[in-house]
């Protein structure tokens, strides 16, 4: 090391063969040598998230003691579970066909990373209408409406933007977003439409011709209230979101909730609890197995047979 070094320094300050260095260029040397010497592999982690639903807050009950408060954000929650405690829960969800459980795949991803899970629906809507017609609102004779297209997300996402190990412990930052439609709200736009203008002169060559609309022959007293509807959506969203940093536990998992939300039934009469739970789960990546090629063998020449 101390010879590299020396050849570093002479070679950066342009020394003859005679020349000794100064103490303070060796320093600087050898600083700047030790920083750009190459770091060793980064850890890589595997996360796993489980979202989960549950139809009652009975659960909070019945895990009381197994619940370790990490964090509360306006109604939303963070509790550090051990193993047992993350399996307890999966088993009471088991037995609730109410509830509902969804594992994402394991995402592998370096110390420091990010990491990225979403479990959620499109929902496409009728936003607005597009008007088309030939003259000025309710003085056209010919309408049409264009229905343009919005789009809403139902579900949850979760996104640890950053993470980084304290000595054997891992902090993330983990952001949590969900989205919950709850119904489309629905109103009507009417326009008149103008009925067109009879040619006349058509009418008095062809007499046989009879020019008038259905509506004209059952309602002449109403021949000029037609109009064109079109009806337009609006979504009602009921939007949440937690993030902090927070340590995951290597032998269990970090427990998120969303907190409670009502979901209407379709007729809007009842209304049923709804919780959502995110279980995020961070172990060690295993390290891909080390496959060796043989070398290959020697070519090997025959002599030629003697006769």
């Amino acid at each position: 090391m101390a010879v590299m070094t020396t050849m570093f320094v002479v070679a950066w300050l342009g020394a003859g063969p005679g020349d000794e260095p100064s103490k303070l260029a060796v320093a600087a040397a050898v600083e700047t040598f030790t920083s750009t010497a190459p770091a060793g592999p980064v850890p890589k982690i595997a996360f796993e998230v489980h979202d989960i639903t549950v139809a009652s807050p009975d659960w909070r009950g019945k895990m009381l003691a197994q619940l370790e408060p990490v964090a509360r954000q306006e109604g939303s929650a963070v509790w550090a579970l051990d193993q047992k405690a993350l399996a307890d829960l999966l088993k009471y969800c088991q037995n609730d066909a109410r509830c509902n459980v969804v594992q994402s795949p394991r995402m592998i991803s370096n110390v420091g990373e990010p990491a990225r899970m979403t479990n959620e629906t499109s929902v496409k809507y009728v936003a607005h209408l597009k008007r088309v017609s030939d003259g000025p609102p309710n003085e056209g004779t010919h309408i049409a409406f264009v229905p343009e297209i919005g789009e809403v997300h139902d579900g949850i996402r979760v996104n640890v933007t950053s993470s980084q190990l304290k000595g054997q412990i891992l902090f993330a930052k983990v952001a949590i977003e969900q989205n919950q439609v709850l119904a489309f709200l629905t109103t009507t736009y009417t326009e008149g439409v103008k009925p067109q203008s009879k040619d006349k002169e058509k009418e008095k060559d062809d007499p046989g011709v009879v020019k008038t609309s259905l509506l004209e022959r059952l309602r002449p007293e109403h021949a000029n209230a037609a109009s064109i509807n079109g009806t337009i959506q609006i979504p009602e969203v009921v939007s949440k979101r937690i993030e902090g940093e927070w340590m995951i536990p290597s032998e269990g998992a970090l427990l998120v909730s969303m907190g409670p939300a009502p979901r209407r039934h379709d007729k809007g009469l009842r209304q049923s609890y709804q919780e959502r739970l995110v279980a995020i789960t961070a172990r060690p990546a295993p390290e891909p197995p080390i496959v060796t090629v043989p070398a290959p063998a020697p070519a090997q020449s025959k002599a030629p047979a003697t006769p």
